[in-house]
């Protein structure tokens, strides 16, 4: 039986991240990923200049597969394209990204366990018991990072409602030739779904094209992307993969006694545009700072004194998600009248690509929103 201090559950950014800042304070932490790295992720790869910010150090420029500066955003035969001066986000492969992190964390002193599945999570008066496909492990601290499907959440609360979870497929196609460069920038297409996008992003010699929606589609979703492929002229040549999201925002029980969520098995997901990587890493970070306190002070890492991290989490990002997601359900009731709105006017989406960046947040848009709309409306009139 292996004995830790901290055992992190999941290799994706927010156990790669709380399992680097738990090892460098000092904390013998292991790190238990299911799959061998590097391995295949559902996920578009974008990665918003908000989150690069988050990160103690820059993303190596070989795994940057492209930068972007220029939105290209449509509705029907409505477009529009704006084009900042700084970059709003990089295109990524999520393999080759989380193995960089998971590497990292190797690097500062964890130890990591690759191809161990965790099947169960009990906690107990002396630790908590993790047991795997090979083995069994106890610590003072668990946390929880392995995904909206999270083994280790079970301990902690119920699974996710079906209304609680966004559904997206994605996939990876070859360089096709067309006459504007898919390099020009993202594209963003709306109006399938009441509250749902499609979208096409270069990357190196390939694009990743994509499709999210709320679950009253999931329906449909696979033979809307097809058609959406087939109107691009994109044929698939790998296999279309799909998945859960959950809608940050709502509120979540994150902790319990010596376990802490993190990352997508606690919700943490912009409802608003599906991004999870920023909030993985803050809140990776945050459940290290906040295991790292308890255990090194002696203080018990019960579900009272683990509350501390539920508390920064909301102060960090929660009340922001709380926003997004009235925003999100706006456009779920009135989707006509507010994309019409978004596109009569360049203000609102540069608005929005504002958050990306890390220059405003969705409460500053949200009140934005009050107080232009009424003008914003009877121009779209």
């Amino acid at each position: 039986m292996g004995k830790y201090d901290v055992i992190v559950v999941g290799g994706g950014p927010a156990g790669a991240v709380a399992a680097r800042e738990c090892a460098r304070w000092g904390l013998e932490t292991v790190l238990l990923e299911k799959e061998f790295l590097p391995r295949p992720k559902i996920c578009a790869g974008a990665i918003s200049a908000a989150a690069m910010n988050l990160l103690d150090v820059p993303i190596p420029p070989e795994i940057i597969e492209a930068r972007c500066s220029v939105f290209h955003g449509f509705y029907g035969a409505r477009q529009i394209t704006i084009e900042l001066e700084q970059d709003f986000l990089v295109l990524v492969s999520r393999d080759i990204f989380d193995f960089w992190l998971v590497s990292l964390a190797q690097a500062s002193g964890a130890e990591v366990k690759q191809g161990e599945k965790v099947i169960a999570v009990d906690p107990g008066a002396g630790g908590v018991t993790v047991r795997t496909s090979g083995r069994v492990y106890t610590a003072r601290v668990v946390i929880g990072a392995d995904g909206v499907y999270s083994t280790v959440a079970r301990a902690v609360r119920k699974p996710f409602f079906k209304k609680d979870l966004a559904f997206c497929v994605c996939s990876e196609i070859g360089t096709v030739e067309r006459d504007v460069p898919w390099q020009e920038g993202v594209e963003v297409y709306y109006g399938l779904t009441p509250v749902g996008y499609r979208w096409i992003f270069p990357k190196r010699n390939r694009v990743s094209t994509g499709l999210g929606v709320w679950p009253s589609c999931t329906k449909t979703v696979r033979a809307a992307f097809l058609d959406f492929l087939q109107e691009k002229g994109l044929v698939v040549d790998r296999r279309i993969r799909g998945g859960h999201i959950p809608l940050g925002g709502i509120s979540r029980p994150a902790v319990n006694d010596g376990i802490i969520l993190a990352g997508d098995a606690a919700g943490f997901a912009d409802p608003f545009t599906g991004e999870g990587i920023r909030y993985a890493i803050v809140s990776g970070r945050l459940a290290a700072a906040a295991a790292v306190s308890l255990l090194s002070r002696s203080v018990p890492p019960n579900r009272q004194n683990l509350g501390v991290y539920e508390r920064n989490c909301y102060h960090s990002f929660g009340a922001d998600l709380k926003a997004a997601l009235f925003i999100s359900r706006l456009f779920q009731y009135f989707p006509r009248v507010l994309l019409g709105m978004f596109f009569n006017s360049r203000e609102p989406f540069a608005e929005s690509l504002q958050i990306l960046q890390g220059h405003t947040d969705y409460r500053q848009l949200y009140r934005w929103l009050l107080w232009h709309t009424p003008g914003l409306l009877r121009r779209s009139i």
